[in-house]
């Protein structure tokens, strides 16, 4: 288990249990997002055990991550004026108010057992208690307590406009019940499960390690006009596919219905506060330890400092405010205490629902309506593409749904690769009421490397037309590293964190032989590695970490590079979770694709600003794509001359990304680095 050193030892025997009761809890102590754990959080856990919120970490990591995110000085002086407006408007009687409605989805990213799988019940119980904070219905005796006219209703369909069996529900088993480190959850989880967040609240449950209670993504004043934004801070590239709010699973509950698990905070108010944060409230103190107004609401008594239990205490007499409101929201109080949103937070919220990008186009949101049903409507979806990146190919499995009144007895289906050549197919049988399915299994397709697209559709159910067009396609992204055939070795350069005896790390060929194998290693140590390979062979190279946090960025700044022997990146890595596995084929290459990738080649590699492409013949390529490892299209132009061989990557967020570059009907797909 990972620790920080105390920094006292009380060497007496009569305080022995106290130091070692201390010394537990220090153990556990982390550095999160790759950030200090803020004085709140260090007395939280020490205080109580469990980290009450780790939004400020989170939100420091994200404008860290992406330098164009507005700081904290630039939101304030973003929302400052909005929200003056809004107060104007309410005491002016102007405000056009009402119940703003938000479409909610639970990720409840379980095992399918234990406490982690929350029921439907309790989920209900949790949208519940949300409700009663926000309309101010808790029993604040606050004159200065307010309804925030936000209230949450469960998402009755999912993306593809599908009534889901579980109104704001989505399982998700495909990672087991943890425990999860924020590591785990941030770059393989969110970004995998998240729901169009312009259409819902994405809210993760799950078991969170060390104690954390949760956290939120601050609303995004991009496109408002706030000068040093880019889009490539807030698109496919950016924050926005980590849009949301995470929440320890035994905190879901409400005060009707307190989860077993999670006393005291098992009243659902840890959901409320994050909720809070990314509506855009700040913590009463502010996150500092000044008596000021540094939660920019000041109707909230000044404060220097989190609380716990529910206390009476004045940490700030001079503000002559009165004691601090340990029954808001935004302090870190048990949920039994909490009852109060002020008129101030609620112009706070009113302005970022108002304004801020995401936020306010939820109240566009459809995704609580319940789905219609059409009489003849038949549904697509990929179950599976089956990927094997050692033969750089794929056996995609669909499934074709009834979803409409009628029975359906045909149907045409359709699959592609990247919009190439789409082959189709007449089914016949008998999906005689709604819901009913069948499976497909389609022949295995050869992709080639780099980032491609699965393409599926239907049409002509019973020789006629479909009566919902908007379920009839279903596409999937997915990459596939380059072929290194030729290439004679592979190299690893590992440097380790602070806990290198966390660390070890496999070679193995396509049968499954550890061919070399390293660890467990020394702290904050360089090492390198030479690994011999063959040509049309299947490699696969797999880090592990014992403590599940990968060797960046928690502790330390760990991180290994696999490269072959001519220099050439293969991957580059260290924020993971308990292992990450990268595999390598040398497997030959189609003609096409060797011709064009003898001739073609990109520095340099990794790239801090401008990459470019080599073509050592006189054909300028017709055109080049940029990927990120979602297979989502960040980059793209038409080569009209030499000129167009500059690739401008400022836009682009840290990471490994592929660009395809096409010349007639060939293509080759590398991959770079983006420093």
């Amino acid at each position: 288990m990972k620790k920080t050193t105390l920094n006292l030892l009380v060497l007496t025997l009569f305080c022995m249990p106290l130091f070692l009761f201390a010394q537990n809890k220090q153990k556990a102590l982390k550095k999160h997002f790759n950030q200090e754990l803020t004085n709140a959080n260090q007395r939280s856990f020490q205080e109580t055990g469990f980290i009450r919120c780790e939004t400020v970490e989170y939100e420091a990591y994200l404008q860290n991550k992406f330098p164009k995110r507005a700081t904290t000085e630039k939101f304030e002086n973003w929302i400052a004026p909005k929200t003056q407006l809004i107060k104007q408007q309410i005491q002016s009687g102007t405000f056009r108010g009402g119940v703003n409605v938000i479409p909610v989805i639970f990720h409840v990213i379980t095992d399918g057992s234990g406490g982690d799988n929350l029921s439907a019940a309790a989920i209900q119980a949790q949208l519940d208690q949300l409700n009663i904070d926000y309309a101010n219905l808790a029993g604040s005796s606050y004159g200065s307590a307010a309804d925030s006219q936000i209230q949450f209703c469960l998402a009755q369909v999912d993306e593809n406009g599908v009534q889901l069996n579980e109104p704001g529900i989505n399982r998700v088993t495909a990672y087991g019940g943890g425990p999860f480190s924020t590591t785990t959850i941030q770059s393989n989880i969110k970004a995998a499960t998240q729901w169009d967040p312009e259409q819902y609240m994405n809210i993760w449950t799950a078991n969170i390690s060390g104690g954390i209670l949760g956290y939120a993504q601050f609303p995004d004043p991009s496109g408002t006009g706030l000068d040093g934004l880019d889009p490539g801070d807030v698109g496919p590239v950016g924050a926005a596919n980590t849009d949301g709010v995470v929440v320890a699973a035994n905190s879901v509950g409400s005060v009707a219905n307190p989860n077993p698990l999670g006393a005291p905070y098992n009243m659902g108010r840890t959901l409320t506060h994050e909720v809070g944060h990314w509506l855009g409230l700040r913590h009463i103190w502010g996150d500092t330890s000044a008596c000021t107004n540094d939660d920019y609401c000041a109707d909230t008594p000044d404060s220097s400092s989190s609380n716990f239990g529910c206390p009476t205490i004045d940490r700030c007499p001079s503000d002559g405010l009165g004691n601090d409101m340990v029954e808001n929201y935004m302090d870190y109080t048990d949920d039994s205490c909490m009852d109060t949103f002020t008129a101030d937070q609620v112009t706070r919220i009113l302005a970022v629902m108002t304004n801020s990008p995401r936020r306010a186009n939820l109240l566009s949101s459809t995704a609580c309506q319940p789905a219609v049903i059409y009489d003849l409507d038949g549904r697509v979806k990929i179950n599976n593409l089956n990927l094997d990146e050692c033969d750089l190919s794929i056996t995609p499995q669909i499934e074709i749904v009834n979803n409409g009144n009628n029975p359906i007895s045909s149907i045409t289906y359709s699959y592609d690769i990247d919009g190439n050549s789409p082959t189709s197919v007449n089914w016949s049988g008998s999906l005689a009421n709604f819901g009913d399915s069948v499976i497909i299994d389609l022949p295995t397709l050869p992709s080639g490397s780099g980032a491609h697209t699965f393409n599926v559709s239907i049409s002509n159910p019973n020789g006629s037309t479909d009566m919902n067009t908007a379920n009839d396609t279903n596409t999937e992204a997915y990459s596939f590293g380059n072929s290194f055939m030729g290439s004679t070795s592979i190299e690893l350069e590992l440097t380790t964190d602070n806990w290198g005896d966390e660390t070890t790390w496999e070679f193995a060929n396509s049968s499954g032989t550890v061919l070399y194998s390293g660890g467990p290693l020394s702290d904050n140590t360089t090492y390198n590695e030479s690994f011999a390979i063959q040509d049309n062979e299947c490699y696969t190279f797999t880090i592990y970490d014992e403590y599940s946090d990968g060797i960046c960025c928690d502790y330390g700044t760990g991180s290994y590079t696999l490269t072959d022997n001519l220099g050439t990146v293969i991957f580059t890595g260290g924020e993971f979770g308990a292992l990450e596995t990268t595999t390598i084929t040398t497997a030959s290459l189609s003609t096409s694709e060797f011709e064009l990738s003898s001739t073609i080649s990109i520095y340099p590699n990794p790239t801090t600003n401008v990459l470019y492409i080599k073509n050592t013949n006189s054909n300028v390529p017709d055109s080049y794509t940029v990927y990120n490892m979602l297979g989502q299209v960040v980059l793209s132009k038409n080569i009209a001359n030499e000129s167009d061989l500059s690739v401008n990557t400022t836009s682009l967020s840290n990471g490994m990304y592929f660009i395809k570059i096409a010349k007639d009907s060939s293509q080759v797909s590398l991959s770079f680095i983006k420093k």
